[in-house]
């Protein structure tokens, strides 16, 4: 550069380039906008990643009237995509924090959507909900970096196994360590090499793996995506449950207590139901 008398303006650059290199590949881009493509208008407060968001919502196929839970909704920022892009389906969101849940109905409120989605408060351990009621769960399992999970991995998983029907769809995404966990013991998973940069990217060479995704119970691995956070790798999990032998879906009603929830900034916990059988 300093031959062709170039200066590099690194706050202000006319041009960028990103390069993503690994072992079997390498990926160029061109940014074309100067706005981020994460940026959200409709977002008062951002929480994940829309773009991220988005992409879990699109692996989801989210037909029309199905029921759909994010059982650790946060800032509700998957809800917000999904409503946004398949808007013919029911959405509920809970989340153990009365913070988030305020956060979240805010967001609903700022976009407008506040009729599209229900919130309550509920432990994603513990969620009022009868088993085999669910279509479709989305959710971002906290990494412990600035929210503490506070559950095993393998209890989550088990009650999201549970209210998800028969033949429905999880989406997940996971740190490397909670898949080490699931699969108990480390050194089985092989995520890509630099992930320095700050924008987050979807790896190419690993598009469509079901190796990656560790199974669990009835949950059959369908699609894994490693994912770049920064500097942070985590792995997009798409499952669909299967039939567990010897086992019968169950009753499909959408909450185990009568009633509605009534709305964004009303966080209330349902009564709690006796304990369901696990399936499988």
């Amino acid at each position: 550069m300093k031959q062709f008398g170039w200066r590099a303006d690194l706050r202000r650059p006319r041009l960028e380039v990103f390069l993503h290199l690994s072992d079997v590949y390498s990926v160029v881009g061109i940014p074309v906008l100067r706005v981020p493509l994460a940026s959200r208008a409709y977002i008062q407060t951002a929480g994940l990643r829309s773009t991220v968001a988005w992409a879990m919502a699109s692996l989801a196929e989210i037909q029309a009237g199905a029921f759909v839970l994010d059982p650790m909704c946060g800032l509700g920022t998957i809800l917000l995509e999904a409503a946004r892009e398949w808007p013919n389906a029911c959405y509920v969101g809970a989340d153990i924090s009365d913070a988030q849940l305020v956060g979240a109905g805010d967001n609903l409120t700022a976009a407008g959507f506040w009729d599209r989605v229900e919130l309550l408060k509920a432990s994603v351990t513990e969620l009022p909900l009868l088993s085999e009621s669910v279509d479709v769960i989305i959710s971002d399992v906290p990494f412990g970096k600035k929210f503490k999970l506070g559950k095993d991995i393998r209890s989550i998983l088990g009650e999201m196994e549970r209210v998800l029907r028969v033949g429905g769809t999880l989406v997940l995404l996971l740190s490397e360590a909670h898949c080490q966990q699931l699969v108990g013991r480390k050194g089985d998973l092989n995520p890509p090499g630099d992930t320095s940069h700050e924008e987050e990217t979807v790896v190419p060479g690993d598009m469509g793996r079901t190796d990656a995704a560790p199974p669990w119970g009835s949950l059959m691995p369908k699609e894994a995506h490693w994912v770049s956070l920064g500097r942070t790798v985590a792995l997009l999990c798409k499952y669909r449950k299967s039939l567990p032998s010897g086992g019968t879906p169950a009753s499909t009603s959408l909450l185990a207590a009568e009633g509605g929830i009534e709305g964004p900034h009303t966080h209330t916990s349902l009564p709690e139901t006796p304990a369901d059988p696990r399936p499988g």
